[in-house]
């Protein structure tokens, strides 16, 4: 599995983002009445806060460079995450008919809006949609602010829009005495993770001195998440009003450990070591696809094997080994050729400056 001149620290965090999703999904830990697992789910958090790091550190690279153009973006990450996407729905749709529970897909599906207009199967989209309504707005966002206020204004219009989605959320719940349901599946009211990322990685690329210091203070944000994901089992239900707050704590504690271990280098020279090293990568690569995949295999794997094999640990086994081999093939027949195709088109097709661009996306993973 060849992995390139990646950054380990951004796979470990990405690594752990699917692996929580993941585990939040299949399996239950009781401990006093509370699933341990269950805030494993807020592994999603995470990787809004990498999104919003990878795809702001592109536009400002390319801001950099002086080629930052709208097709040029929106084509880079529609090629690269829409193929996936699609192949995903398919895959669901080819399980349906086997499987009752599942419910069909409405057109929308088709146009990132079921985060809006009703999410009816295939739950895990609802973050996709949120990713991709971002991607679509981003680069607007920051080419008319360069170009009305320049380019030193992101480090202050960044940190401003940071609390909106809070803010407009607290707004909904006092004016109209409550919020719609699942309403943390609506992009205006669930954005803030990605812009804290993309505000990082302004700081990354145009401003390093200061996240380079940001590094010291980010220590005492690292326990926030450790904490939520181990105490909030226990304190079911929580305030509506302390639920309003929450994302905007984890996106906190995420990016934190976002900037604590982005320069974390580690080459090990033993097996194990690199054993290690070679999961945790390969972990990163699939996890969108694993990601895509995993709530559609998985009920319809434990239906398939509930009269044939009655031990629960056991049938969890085989399937929890089942659906992550299901994601990994997934990878290799779908998003990695995706994105190799992405990456010959763009490297024949863009300028010498815009290849550079292409490089440096490689070597986040994106």
């Amino acid at each position: 599995m060849g992995v390139g001149k990646r950054n380990f620290g951004l796979d470990i965090l990405r690594a752990a983002a699917i692996t929580g999703v993941f585990l939040s999904h299949e399996l239950k830990l009781p401990i006093a009445g509370a699933n341990m697992f269950a805030n494993l789910g807020s592994g999603v958090e995470l990787f809004f806060v990498l999104s919003g790091f990878l795809i702001g550190g592109i536009c400002f690279r390319s801001l950099r460079d002086n080629n930052l153009t709208l097709w040029n973006l929106w084509r880079s990450r529609w090629w690269r995450t829409l193929p996936p996407y699609a192949a995903g729905i398919l895959f669901y749709l080819a399980i349906r008919p086997f499987h009752p529970p599942f419910g069909p897909l409405p057109w929308y599906y088709g146009v990132f809006l079921q985060n809006y207009l009703g999410v009816a199967g295939f739950g895990v989209s609802w973050s996709l949609c949120i990713e991709e309504h971002f991607y679509l707005c981003l680069p607007m966002v920051l080419l008319l602010s360069v170009r009305w206020a320049g380019l030193k204004s992101l480090r202050y219009l960044l940190p401003a829009l940071f609390p909106v989605s809070l803010i407009l959320r607290l707004a909904t719940y006092w004016l109209t005495g409550g919020v719609p349901a699942q309403w943390f599946y609506l992009t205006h009211l669930h954005f803030e993770g990605l812009i804290v990322g993309v505000w990082m990685s302004y700081l990354l690329v145009f401003e390093r001195p200061v996240f380079d210091r940001l590094r010291t203070w980010c220590r005492w944000l690292l326990p926030i998440p450790l904490v939520l994901v181990l105490v909030l089992p226990f304190w079911n239900p929580q305030p509506l009003l302390f639920d309003l707050f929450l994302f905007m704590l984890y996106a906190l504690g995420y990016a934190a450990w976002l900037r604590y271990i982005y320069d974390f280098r580690w080459e090990p020279v033993s097996r194990a070591g690199m054993l290690v090293r070679w999961c945790v990568t390969g972990t990163a690569l699939c996890s969108y696809s694993i990601y895509l995949t995993h709530t559609t295999f998985d009920p319809w794997l434990r239906a398939m094997l509930e009269p044939m094999l009655t031990r629960g640990a056991f049938r969890s086994a085989v399937v929890l080994v089942a659906t992550w081999t299901v994601g990994v093939m997934f990878y290799f027949l779908v998003e990695r050729p995706t994105i190799i195709s992405r990456d010959r088109y763009l490297k024949r097709a863009a300028p010498a400056s815009a290849v550079k661009a292409v490089a440096s996306q490689c070597l986040t993973g994106k």
